[in-house]
Protein backbone atom coordinates (compact mmCIF):
# COMPACT_ATOMS: atom_id res chain seq x y z
CA UNK A 1 0.00 0.00 0.00
CA UNK A 2 2.71 2.31 1.10
CA UNK A 3 4.70 1.74 -2.37
CA UNK A 4 1.17 2.24 -4.23
CA UNK A 5 1.18 5.32 -2.55
CA UNK A 6 4.86 6.23 -3.19
CA UNK A 7 4.92 5.75 -6.64
CA UNK A 8 1.48 7.63 -8.00
CA UNK A 9 2.61 10.75 -5.52
CA UNK A 10 5.89 10.59 -6.91
CA UNK A 11 4.61 10.09 -10.84
CA UNK A 12 2.55 13.44 -9.54
CA UNK A 13 5.29 15.47 -8.51
CA UNK A 14 7.38 14.82 -11.66
CA UNK A 15 4.07 16.21 -14.01
CA UNK A 16 3.83 18.91 -11.51
CA UNK A 17 7.81 20.21 -11.39
CA UNK A 18 8.35 19.73 -15.02
CA UNK A 19 4.64 21.04 -16.21
CA UNK A 20 5.74 24.48 -18.13
CA UNK A 21 5.21 27.48 -16.39
CA UNK A 22 2.13 29.77 -17.87
CA UNK A 23 3.81 32.88 -17.80
CA UNK A 24 7.66 31.40 -18.96
CA UNK A 25 8.90 30.18 -22.11
CA UNK A 26 8.27 26.83 -23.34
CA UNK A 27 10.39 24.37 -22.11
CA UNK A 28 12.09 21.91 -23.86
CA UNK A 29 10.12 18.29 -24.68
CA UNK A 30 13.41 16.23 -23.78
CA UNK A 31 13.07 17.30 -20.03
CA UNK A 32 10.24 14.33 -19.72
CA UNK A 33 12.86 12.34 -20.38
CA UNK A 34 14.60 12.44 -17.25
CA UNK A 35 11.52 11.44 -14.70
CA UNK A 36 10.10 8.70 -17.30
CA UNK A 37 13.90 7.24 -17.12
CA UNK A 38 13.99 7.57 -13.10
CA UNK A 39 10.86 5.23 -12.89
CA UNK A 40 11.82 2.76 -15.26
CA UNK A 41 15.18 2.67 -13.52
CA UNK A 42 13.19 2.39 -10.15
CA UNK A 43 10.72 -0.33 -12.10
CA UNK A 44 13.62 -2.47 -13.17
CA UNK A 45 15.53 -2.40 -9.54
CA UNK A 46 12.22 -3.10 -7.95
CA UNK A 47 11.50 -6.25 -9.92
CA UNK A 48 15.42 -7.41 -9.69
CA UNK A 49 15.48 -7.13 -5.57
CA UNK A 50 12.12 -8.80 -5.54
CA UNK A 51 12.62 -11.75 -8.07
CA UNK A 52 15.98 -11.56 -8.75
CA UNK A 53 16.81 -15.64 -9.53
CA UNK A 54 16.40 -15.26 -13.29
CA UNK A 55 19.29 -13.03 -13.28
CA UNK A 56 21.94 -14.56 -10.79
CA UNK A 57 20.62 -18.05 -10.69
CA UNK A 58 19.50 -20.19 -7.90
CA UNK A 59 21.79 -22.07 -5.53
CA UNK A 60 21.59 -23.81 -2.40
CA UNK A 61 22.24 -20.83 -0.39
CA UNK A 62 19.79 -18.25 -0.86
CA UNK A 63 17.81 -21.24 -0.97
CA UNK A 64 18.87 -21.86 2.84
CA UNK A 65 18.29 -17.98 3.81
CA UNK A 66 14.96 -17.74 2.40
CA UNK A 67 13.62 -21.24 3.65
CA UNK A 68 15.34 -21.86 6.56
CA UNK A 69 15.81 -19.39 9.74
CA UNK A 70 19.38 -18.85 10.57
CA UNK A 71 20.98 -18.63 14.38
CA UNK A 72 23.85 -16.55 13.73
CA UNK A 73 25.38 -18.03 11.02
CA UNK A 74 25.11 -21.90 12.96
CA UNK A 75 23.81 -24.51 11.30
CA UNK A 76 23.68 -25.85 7.87
CA UNK A 77 24.95 -22.68 5.12
CA UNK A 78 23.05 -24.47 1.99
CA UNK A 79 20.35 -26.51 1.01
CA UNK A 80 21.38 -29.66 -0.78
CA UNK A 81 20.10 -30.77 -4.15
CA UNK A 82 18.60 -33.80 -5.13
CA UNK A 83 17.89 -35.53 -8.28
CA UNK A 84 15.05 -34.25 -10.02
CA UNK A 85 15.68 -30.72 -9.23
CA UNK A 86 14.93 -31.00 -5.84
CA UNK A 87 16.37 -29.66 -2.76
CA UNK A 88 16.87 -30.31 0.87
CA UNK A 89 16.85 -27.41 3.56
CA UNK A 90 17.04 -27.23 6.85
CA UNK A 91 14.88 -25.13 9.41
CA UNK A 92 14.92 -24.93 13.23
CA UNK A 93 12.00 -25.15 15.33
CA UNK A 94 10.37 -22.38 17.41
CA UNK A 95 13.19 -22.94 20.37
CA UNK A 96 16.15 -23.28 17.90
CA UNK A 97 16.27 -26.93 20.12
CA UNK A 98 16.12 -29.20 17.17
CA UNK A 99 16.59 -29.37 13.04
CA UNK A 100 13.68 -30.04 10.48
CA UNK A 101 14.19 -30.86 7.35
CA UNK A 102 11.96 -29.79 4.34
CA UNK A 103 11.84 -30.87 0.68
CA UNK A 104 12.07 -28.15 -1.24
CA UNK A 105 11.02 -27.47 -5.00
CA UNK A 106 11.80 -24.36 -6.74
CA UNK A 107 10.82 -22.15 -10.38
CA UNK A 108 12.84 -20.39 -12.50
CA UNK A 109 11.39 -17.28 -10.66
CA UNK A 110 13.00 -18.44 -7.57
CA UNK A 111 9.74 -18.94 -5.28
CA UNK A 112 9.27 -22.49 -3.69
CA UNK A 113 7.56 -24.78 -1.96
CA UNK A 114 8.13 -26.99 0.74
CA UNK A 115 6.52 -30.10 2.43
CA UNK A 116 8.18 -31.17 5.93
CA UNK A 117 9.29 -34.65 5.93
CA UNK A 118 8.39 -35.87 9.31
CA UNK A 119 5.35 -34.77 11.57
CA UNK A 120 4.29 -30.74 11.31
CA UNK A 121 3.62 -29.14 14.32
CA UNK A 122 2.23 -25.67 15.32
CA UNK A 123 6.02 -23.97 14.62
CA UNK A 124 6.63 -26.41 11.33
CA UNK A 125 3.82 -26.64 9.68
CA UNK A 126 3.35 -29.06 6.61
CA UNK A 127 3.86 -27.16 3.47
CA UNK A 128 6.08 -23.63 3.56
CA UNK A 129 6.09 -21.81 0.29
CA UNK A 130 7.94 -18.22 -0.23
CA UNK A 131 10.11 -16.50 -2.81
CA UNK A 132 13.79 -16.18 -2.79
CA UNK A 133 15.07 -12.22 -2.72
CA UNK A 134 17.75 -10.20 -3.35
CA UNK A 135 18.41 -10.03 0.18
CA UNK A 136 18.67 -13.89 0.93
CA UNK A 137 22.35 -13.29 -1.97
CA UNK A 138 23.40 -10.65 -0.30
CA UNK A 139 22.81 -11.94 3.93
Amino acid sequence: MFFCGWLTLGILWFVGALAPDPEGSPRDPRWMLAPVAIVAVMLVLGIFGARPTPVLGLDGEALQDSVGNSLLGVGQDSCDAEPGGAWRCWRYDVGYSSVVTYRVKADWKGCWHAVLEGRPTASNPKRRSGCVSLVNYVF
